[in-house]
Parts: structure tokens; C-alpha cells; sequence
């Protein structure tokens, strides 16, 4: 648990001015009350490696979840009277306007742990029965995995560390936020890491600390935006980029350009499919040729949550639900379900795990892609050369026990 007398908060202001001042003085006990009630909100999210907080109006009561995870979670709830004092509470943190309501609002805050510093974005909507807050997570911490921890097939991990030790290319990490992108790749960054090579990441948060890496970060307090940054990076001339999202245009045709240099570049992209990731470059203008050849690999990743090995418990699926990942039931193919006890907290689930997939382009590949063929024919043109689907990976777990079916196909 988070000690929340040791939280200290560092408000935009503060951060602006270098140093975290004193919490503002409260007109009235009841303000006093509020502000506690949502520090400690935001210490037992900490404490539960949460990375988001909801602060929702409703005609009874203000309703507090926060994600855990994939899964977001009740924690509580707060009088509805108190509705106003509780937003205006984090639009205080986050340097926002209490006078105004009505319109959108962002901001973002630090929390000083006694090891860390954690940072907080915020954002502010409003509704018909009153402003919703919520606010993003942003942790940095030290990586503590390697790629063989990941959870790879053996087939996969092999193939997706022959990519990275290519001379050049790009490698995108695909999958929809929070299938566990962001931790892979910083695990090739540790992966490739040597004291000979000019290693350099640059993402709008940084989520883990990692040495021997230059990490930068674009900072709209000083109009130093993620291109600016970005280009900036690449002056230095490293010798493995990791980009964040490639969400745009120029974002993706920078770090497709440097992929034809003498370097390894990493990027995150939402898509769903090796596929879909290609063929998201295209629809950001990138020509399919550029697209064809600069592509190496594409790893796709879904998160799913682990089972409990202390309480989970065997049955048998419906047909529907075998039907569903195209698994026949035959002899001595065993599944699990979660039951929940002391150990997970009544869930059923401990930690998560992961789903890959690799995707190789090839010359066939590369063809149906210059082309611009739809993403099945595609994706079948990858499979003629091996490509293990998300889907079999999840099947392979779920008979590993590791996982449930229905976890799997709320995934895929």
C-alpha cells in the first residue's frame, strides 16, 4: 500500500517552476475531506499498478474505477454532492481552470513516491449530468525482462531475433493500447543494448528507464513537438531507434526513411495484423514499394490475463465456444476456467500473458502489397512461408492451461 502521507504532488504549476510549493490552503473541512478522499483514490491505484482513474458523474452518487490491466475496476464511489469539489480536485493538480465548466480541459501532474516519480495526465469532459476526470498512469520504471521471458513459441522468438539482428530495417511492435507494445519493445532495446552501438528511443512517455539508452521525450511546455523531436534524434545518427506510435504521416515516413539507413529502427503502430500494419502505412501516403522493402517484421501482441495455478479449475467448453477458435474436441485435450481464491483475490487470474505473432514479409508478400491486395490475401501470402496466427498461439496456451478460451477470444 502507498503511504499517503509520503505522496507528494507536484501540480503543473510547480513542475513549471522547478519545484513541487505547498498544497493550496482549503477554504472549508468539507474541502479538506474531498482532497483527502482523492489522494487517496490515486494512492490505491499506485498501490494496484493501475494505469488509468475514472472520476464519473451519476445522478447518485460520483463513480471511481480505476484499469488494472485490461480490466477496469469498481473502487468505490463518492456523494454526489461532493461531484464538483472532487473534479475541481484534479483540475487543481492539473493546472486547469476551476472557473470553467462546460468545455474540455487538460493537464498533468507529477506524484513524488519515496523511490519514483510518477506522472499523471489529465483530461476533463463534460457531460449532461456533470464533468467526467480521468486520468492517465504514466510510470518509468526499470525493465525487468528479457525476449525469452516474454512468453514467445520457441519458432517465434527465434525468428524475431534473426529480424532484429539485421543490419537495417523497420520492426513494427502491432496491437490495439495495452496489449503490452510498449514493454516489448523496450525488451529488444535491452535486447540490442552494447556498449559499441548509439542506442536512442524517443515516444511521448517514457515507460521504462533503460541504460545505455538516450531516451527523449517531446515537451509542449517548450513547443518542442514529437516531429521536432524525432528529427532531432535522428541527426545524432543512432544505430537502433525506437519510435512511439506511428500515428500520422510524417511520424511514419521519418522512421520509414530511417529504416533505410544503416540502422534497426522499432516502431509501435495500432493494427490488428502483420497486414493491417502494412497496410496502415499505406493509408498514411507511405508508396508500397518504400513499405515492401522497409518492412522486416511485424510482431503482433495481444495481453491476456494469466490463470490462477492455485485455483484453476478444469471443465469443458460449449461447442459454440471451441467452434468459435476452430478447435475439435477430441481425448485428452484439457481446458481450464477460473474459480478465484485468497491468493488472486477472488479473480481467478494472476499477472498476464502474452500472444504473438510473427509476420514476415516475403516475396509474395511484397507483391500483393505493391499491389495493394486486401489484408486476408495478404496475411494468406504470409502464411505460405510459416507464419504461426495470434490465433494458434492463444489455442496453444489455453491447452497449456495458462489461459482460458474465452480470455483468448475477448483478445483476438
Amino acid at each position: 500500500m502507498v503511504d499517503l502521507k509520503k505522496l507528494k504532488f507536484i501540480t503543473q504549476k510547480d513542475d513549471k517552476e522547478g519545484a513541487p510549493g505547498p498544497r493550496p490552503p482549503q477554504a472549508a473541512a468539507e474541502d479538506v475531506s474531498v482532497t483527502r478522499k482523492v489522494d487517496e483514490v490515486i494512492a490505491q491505484a499506485l498501490a494496484a499498478g493501475a494505469s488509468e482513474i475514472h472520476f464519473e458523474a451519476s445522478p447518485e452518487r460520483t463513480r471511481v474505477r480505476i484499469r488494472v490491466g485490461n480490466q477496469l475496476q469498481e473502487q468505490g464511489a463518492l456523494e454526489s454532492r461532493l461531484h464538483a469539489n472532487v473534479i475541481n480536485r484534479i483540475k487543481v493538480l492539473g493546472g486547469m481552470d476551476i472557473t470553467r465548466r462546460g468545455i474540455a480541459q487538460k493537464g498533468y501532474f507529477k506524484v513524488d513516491l519515496e523511490d519514483r516519480k510518477v506522472d499523471m495526465a489529465a483530461v476533463i469532459i463534460p457531460t449532461p449530468i456533470g464533468e467526467k476526470a480521468y486520468v492517465r498512469i504514466h510510470y518509468t520504471q526499470a525493465l525487468q525482462f528479457s525476449l525469452d521471458q516474454l512468453g514467445m513459441y520457441p519458432q517465434i522468438l527465434a525468428g524475431f531475433k534473426k529480424a532484429l539482428e539485421r543490419p537495417n530495417g523497420l520492426i513494427l511492435i502491432a496491437g490495439p493500447p495495452g496489449s503490452g507494445r510498449t514493454t516489448t519493445a523496450y525488451t529488444c532495446l535491452q535486447h540490442l543494448n552494447a556498449p559499441e552501438k548509439n542506442m536512442a528511443s524517443f515516444e511521448t512517455t517514457i515507460r521504462y528507464q533503460v541504460p545505455g539508452v538516450i531516451q527523449g521525450k517531446p515537451d509542449e511546455r517548450f513547443n518542442f513537438g514529437f516531429i521536432d523531436g524525432l528529427r532531432a534524434m535522428l541527426d545524432q545518427e543512432p544505430d537502433v531507434l525506437y519510435v512511439g506510435d506511428l500515428n500520422n504521416d510524417q511520424a511514419a515516413r521519418m522512421t520509414l526513411g530511417a529504416a533505410f539507413g544503416k540502422r534497426i529502427v522499432i516502431g509501435r503502430i495500432n493494427a490488428g495484423s502483420g497486414a493491417t500494419a502494412l497496410l496502415a502505412l499505406l493509408d498514411m501516403g507511405m508508396p508500397g514499394f518504400l513499405v515492401a522493402s522497409g518492412v522486416i517484421a511485424v510482431l503482433t501482441q495481444r495481453l491476456v490475463r494469466r490463470l490462477c495455478e492455485r485455483c484453476r479449475q478444469p471443465y469443458a467448453p460449449t461447442e459454440l465456444v471451441l467452434g468459435e477458435l476452430g478447435i475439435k474436441p477430441k481425448p485428452g485435450l484439457s481446458f481450464f476456467s477460473a474459480k478465484g481464491c485468497e491468493a488472486c483475490g477472488g479473480t481467478g487470474f494472476s499477472g498476464y500473458l502474452g500472444l504473438f505473432e510473427l509476420f514476415v514479409p516475403n516475396e509474395k508478400v511484397q507483391e500483393k502489397l505493391i499491389a495493394r491486395a486486401p489484408a486476408r490475401e495478404i496475411q494468406e501470402a504470409a502464411a505460405e512461408t510459416g507464419l504461426v496466427p495470434l490465433r494458434h498461439d492463444g489455442i496453444r496456451k489455453v491447452s497449456q492451461g495458462l489461459t482460458t478460451l474465452e480470455e483468448v477470444l475477448a483478445r483476438l
